[in-house]
């Protein structure tokens, strides 16, 4: 390796590692939470008893107790709380079994306002594990709030909230391209349900002090990648011409194994409402000498104190090509381009807080944890890694990441109170 593509091993600045009393990561490059500004960003758990490192016995439902016992003890090691998870990402091995099951166990822990969610059927999972799960919580500092959408019938039968807010940043639960007034799939396939997916995550944006010209992240779950070009074409076609943000959110997209229902696409987004401190607006940001690509998001997007990297491939930005050599170059190349991508946001690789590991196989889960481990040779963020069924040019791994931004200097005029 050359050392110059390492990331020197400065501490964090605008973020600090969660350590859990009794626990340790061992193995693998990860921290099992994050803290940064008002949130608390937790890896990605499986049913796992962290005394003795084995996996609980009794199926998926004894697993995400485990799990969210689990979550529970993360949290309150990071001054946060079970009421205070903000938004979280179920990767189940078999949803068609599986997911009532899941939400049985999962609306145990959360008699009201449950968070914003996402759940989706992965490929596979390390290990032997039925269901992993990722969530992200607001510190006990802060108030985090329900979302009410008047416009939609309340999530009958699933323990999730349309959206929740946390200091002014709206963090919306997937929508698929349901008629909410009817509870039908919209015909004529993924080209409608994409755009029906988005205008429900409009009707969410406007009960939430928002519209869609502040959304900084999405992510797209596709159950057939061949599906791209036209998710992509009605995607595009949704996002106004002239947004505050000054280009579309940040996005990954991959192909999952299976949805819940019928649908063939899932959109999953946050976005800034108008009331985040500071009245700052979101900026979409330009990576200096990349070719504009002609895919509909921007490199990253930032505002206040985060940054949201898009997805990125083991792409040699000089000739738009994947790199050779597999799931290992592969990773190199997706960080060096993550890297710079952060540098461009105003940040440093030391200070991400959560990245989203998307591999092709778990074959190659070692191979990418080394090239990755060396990147962060001390305290990693915060990370969830899953097996799709396909990313979009055959990559091999794609990498998502979120990092924190330094604290700003706002003037005395925005800060004090005039007597």
């Amino acid at each position: 390796h050359d050392r110059s593509d390492s990331p020197s091993s400065k501490a964090r600045k605008a973020s600090e590692v969660v350590k859990v009393p009794g626990w340790e990561a061992k193995g693998f490059p990860l921290s099992f939470a994050i803290k940064a500004g008002s949130m608390v960003y937790v890896s990605g758990m499986q049913g796992m008893d962290m005394k003795q490192m084995k996996l609980v016995e009794g199926g998926v439902k004894e697993e995400t107790k485990q799990i969210l016992r689990n979550l529970d003890t993360v949290l309150q090691a990071a001054n946060s709380s079970m009421k205070q998870v903000a938004l979280c990402s179920v990767s189940l091995v078999n949803i068609s079994r599986d997911f009532k099951d899941m939400n049985e166990a999962y609306a145990s822990f959360w008699s009201k306002d449950p968070p914003a969610r996402v759940a989706v059927q992965v490929a596979a999972l390390a290990g032997n594990a039925s269901v992993e799960i990722q969530c992200n919580a607001a510190l006990n500092t802060t108030n985090r709030s329900i979302v009410e959408v008047p416009s939609l019938p309340a999530p009958k039968g699933f323990p999730l909230s349309w959206a929740t807010k946390v200091d002014g940043m709206v963090y919306m639960s997937g929508t698929q391209g349901m008629d909410m007034a009817t509870g039908k799939l919209v015909p004529g396939g993924v080209k409608a349900e994409t755009t029906q997916a988005l205008k429900n995550i409009q009707q969410l944006l406007q009960a939430a002090k928002s519209n869609a010209g502040r959304v900084v992240a999405c992510s797209v779950s596709l159950i057939d990648i061949k599906d791209f070009a036209e998710m992509n074409e009605a995607y595009k076609a949704f996002w106004p011409e002239h947004a505050e943000l000054g280009g579309l959110p940040s996005r990954v997209c991959v192909e999952v194994s299976a949805l819940a229902g019928q649908g063939k696409v899932e959109v999953q987004c946050t976005a800034a409402g108008t009331d985040v401190p500071h009245g700052e607006i979101p900026r979409a940001v330009k990576v200096p000498g990349w070719p504009k690509g002609d895919l509909p998001f921007s490199a990253a997007t930032k505002v206040d104190s985060i940054a949201f990297i898009s997805g990125n491939q083991g792409v040699d930005m000089n000739t738009s090509k994947l790199v050779e050599g597999g799931a290992g170059p592969e990773t190199t190349q997706t960080l060096k381009d993550i890297k710079a991508a952060v540098e461009a946001s105003g940040t440093g690789l030391q200070d991400v807080v959560a990245c989203e590991v998307s591999l092709l196989s778990m074959k190659d889960f070692a191979a990418v944890n080394k090239a990755y481990a060396f990147f962060w040779p001390s305290e990693p963020p915060s990370r969830v890694a899953v097996q799709v069924r396909a990313l979009a040019r055959g990559a091999s791994v794609e990498i998502r990441c979120a990092a924190a931004l330094p604290p700003k200097q706002f003037s005395a005029e925005e800060t004090t109170i005039t007597i």
